[in-house]
């Protein structure tokens, strides 16, 4: 590029000498050419007006458009943009030197490159308008690279790239939009992330009359203050907003700090706040009542595979016999080798068991998740158990206790029989996956619960 320049400057400069210097140059040169001073003098002229427009052309080209504006906006301006521009500026510098250098009448020549200009823009409009949509976003910034933009309260996510030509979006299913910037030029954006991060969430919570407004407030304000993983920027707000025919309709209104943990801002605020309601004995609207955790347990206690197709009354007593667990994430809920002769069923969260391969590695080997469990052999045989554990988020986990066990068992012996069919069936299930539910072999079953009787 700059052996280009160094050519073009020096030609130029040879070209401005000759000029300058007039007589004592072009006379032996036109005796040599053949040609009149006047002749000579009018191409030495024209010659140094067209090296000066190849300079001019090349310098908006390489160092405006392909280098300054690219600088700035921090994308590649495409090639063809560069070309135009070189273009257009090359045709004004010939027009330009047959009009002064040459006095030639050049209405025919610039009647036609406007014709021709008008074609070529007509072919390019979408093109052009789409580049010039491009440069006003890089340069105004009405988003940037990595934020959540809304637009025209259609298309959601997040800013993955700004071309001259399209704008591409994620959005929160992991899809990817290409939008063209013409569109953009006409559209209403909604930018998430502008002045800051920050978002206020509203929810509204209808409780009924004969619960007093200042218990409702009190209870609801605490329930969103103390939401699990909820980063409140201000103190949250409980106003009564309207009488409804048989409750009052509150709203609850918070502001996080990111507003990309939305969804799971408001999931945690409204999961306290039935939490609260239920520890609290409040009733929603139309009289219905806020189930309560036993409620919760047993549905949990008849999902577990384990327990799955028990009567209800036995489920029931297994479920209030579970102790509650709160583990934090990256906690461990049990440790290889230890003697902890208890089941734990997942409710909440998600929790990973690791072991070690041969060479001493650790791996995991198994994911439980809400309704999974864990510790069977612990439980019914009084076994260590033979691998860690680990809370991978926050886990509720429900502990059922060898010493409740015994003392189900101790209460109905008959159980004992129920227990060791489940386990059978449990086990014979999970070595033979390829064996329909129905189609369990009597004889092998037999052999199983006696072997776990």
């Amino acid at each position: 590029m700059m052996q280009l320049y160094g050519r073009l400057g020096i030609a130029i400069a040879a070209l401005g000498i000759l000029a300058l210097l007039g007589k004592v140059f072009t006379a032996p040169l036109a005796f040599v050419f053949d040609l009149s001073e006047a002749s000579l003098a009018q191409l030495i002229l024209a010659a140094l007006w067209f090296s000066l427009t190849l300079l001019l052309a090349r310098v908006i080209r390489n160092e405006v458009i392909h280098g300054w504006i690219e600088r700035r906006s921090g994308q590649q301006v495409p090639p063809l943009i560069g070309s135009l521009a070189t273009g257009l500026i090359m045709f004004l510098g010939l027009c330009a030197i047959m009009s002064l250098v040459f006095e030639r009448d050049i209405t025919a020549l610039v009647a036609t490159g406007g014709a021709s200009l008008m074609i070529l823009g007509i072919a390019l409009r979408d093109i052009l308008l789409a580049l010039f949509t491009g440069i006003v976003l890089n340069v105004e910034k009405p988003f940037r690279v990595g934020d959540m933009v809304q637009i025209n309260d259609r298309q959601q996510g997040r800013i993955e790239r700004i071309t001259w030509r399209t704008t591409v979006l994620l959005t929160g299913n992991n899809e990817t939009i290409y939008i063209p910037n013409l569109l953009l030029s006409n559209a209403i954006i909604l930018n998430m992330a502008q002045p800051d991060k920050r978002s206020r969430r509203s929810l509204e919570v209808r409780i009924r009359y004969d619960t007093s407004v200042d218990s409702a407030e009190r209870v609801l304000y605490a329930a969103t203050l103390g939401a699990a993983g909820v980063v409140h920027v201000a103190p949250p707000t409980v106003f009564a907003r309207k009488l409804e025919a048989d409750c009052v309709l509150y709203e609850v209104a918070f502001t996080i700090s990111n507003y990309a943990d939305g969804k799971k801002a408001e999931h945690a605020v409204l999961k306290n706040i039935l939490q609260c309601m239920r520890d609290a004995d409040m009733t929603t609207q139309g009289q219905v009542k806020i189930a309560n955790r036993a409620l919760d347990t047993f549905h949990l206690v008849q999902q577990v595979r384990l327990f799955r197709g028990l009567p209800e009354d036995l489920c029931k007593r297994i479920a209030g016999l579970l102790v509650e667990r709160h583990i934090p994430a990256g906690a461990p809920i049990v440790v290889a080798g230890e003697r902890r002769n208890a089941m734990f069923i997942i409710g909440e969260g998600m929790a990973k068991r690791t072991g070690t391969d041969r060479a001493g590695a650790s791996v995991v080997s198994q994911r439980f998740m809400a309704t999974e469990a864990f510790g069977r052999k612990a439980l019914f045989a009084c076994q260590s158990h033979s691998a860690t554990v680990v809370a991978e988020t926050a886990v509720l986990a429900y502990e059922f206790e060898r010493r409740a066990l015994a003392r189900l068992l101790a209460e109905t012996p008959e159980l004992l029989e129920t227990f060791a069919m489940a386990l059978a069936q449990l086990h014979y299930r999970e070595t033979h996956p390829g064996r329909a539910e129905d189609d369990l072999p009597a004889a092998a079953i037999a052999r199983l619960v006696h072997l776990h009787r």
